[in-house]
């Protein structure tokens, strides 16, 4: 989710806090304190400051889902909260034959990151990396995801486990669908929440 923000300004944003919260604190202090030293009104700006770093920890670790909640339109001007369970249809294609493979995927998300793990009957994703970004063209959210699939050796002709990668661009009708093509191009995603 940072890597949808522009972080140069959300920097800013929070020193520009950060900055005033230690003014007011000094100036209150300097206003109504008895004859304040130097040392008194550091001591309180660095614990004002201490207090502003947890809100700002607790807001990017546990509120931002809570702000999401309360203000859905964030979910069209930054990014999705896409958490959760999704199911999958896997259609591949070889050399003689296709078919379509049913799966599930488990989504995790927070302020500073974002999994995806995929499960079917006969193997297994891990993610490796997983980006969140806006198209550039269309604006639509993408999940650029690189991953390893581990077969679960069900089978004699299971193969062995390879690296991928997807592209998954979230339907432009609503937030609960997410389709793409994968790496090795023998496959397309087709996921919805």
């Amino acid at each position: 989710m940072i890597s949808v923000l522009p972080i140069t300004r959300v920097i800013g944003a929070i020193a520009v806090c950060y900055g005033v919260c230690v003014a007011l604190i000094v100036a209150i202090v300097w206003r109504f304190g008895d004859e304040p030293t130097l040392r008194s009104s550091v001591s309180i700006a660095v614990s004002g400051g201490t207090a502003l770093n947890l809100i700002i920890l607790f807001l990017v670790y546990v509120g931002w889902k809570r702000i999401w909640s309360l203000f859905p339109v964030l979910n069209n001007l930054i990014f999705p909260d896409l958490n959760g369970a999704w199911k999958m249809k896997i259609h591949w294609q070889g050399t003689d034959t296709s078919g379509v493979v049913p799966a599930r995927a488990q989504i995790k998300q927070d302020f500073l990151r974002i999994s995806m793990e995929v499960y079917s009957r006969d193997s297994d994703s891990e993610t490796l990396i997983a980006l969140a970004r806006r198209d550039p063209e269309s604006g639509r959210p993408t999940l650029y995801y690189v991953y390893r699939v581990v077969p679960k050796k069900v089978s004699l002709d299971a193969g062995p486990s390879y690296e991928g990668s997807a592209i998954l661009k979230l339907s432009d009708v609503g937030h609960n669908r997410l389709s793409g093509t994968t790496s090795p191009a023998d496959r397309r995603w087709d996921t919805s929440n």
